[in-house]
């Protein structure tokens, strides 16, 4: 199952059920990274284990967006997405996730911008830009600010 914040559709947290094993013989909600969240039988302690996941993300993609308009570009006009994914969006992803480890990249298909997960810690930065290059100097402006 795929859970998402309708004002952050862009962003979401996959979850499995799968065998726990052992003698339990219980069966595990699994987040996408691997973490058992609750056994079947717990689903609100799964749902609460999605919310912790996706909370910290949600706010700042959020006040990201929030700022995002408060600036001049506000009324730029977005093209419409295509139909499918465009296969330059996997290149350029590749290789700013090859240059800058541990950094998760992404194309906003609502957003139309390219967005960023910085790691540094305990705080982990979201940054946003208009293309590529743009994104590379903000994930080095945010590496520089830990």
């Amino acid at each position: 199952m795929r859970v998402t914040e309708p004002s952050v559709p862009q962003f979401s947290e996959s979850v499995t059920l799968v065998p726990g094993g052992g003698r339990s013989n219980l069966w595990w909600f699994r987040s996408s990274t691997g973490e058992n969240l609750a056994p079947h039988t717990k689903p609100d302690v799964a749902a609460a284990g999605v919310v912790r996941i996706l909370i910290p993300y949600v706010t700042t993609i959020l006040a990201a967006q929030s700022h995002r308009r408060l600036g001049a570009e506000a009324d730029r006009p977005h093209p419409t997405p295509p139909p499918r994914s465009d296969p330059s969006h996997g290149a350029a992803i590749a290789e700013l996730q090859r240059r800058f480890d541990g950094v998760v990249c992404w194309w906003g298909a609502h957003t139309y911008e390219w967005w960023a997960i910085v790691p540094g810690g305990t705080q982990w930065r979201i940054v946003n830009a208009e293309d590529p290059p743009g994104l590379a100097r903000a994930i080095i402006q945010a590496r520089s600010r830990r």
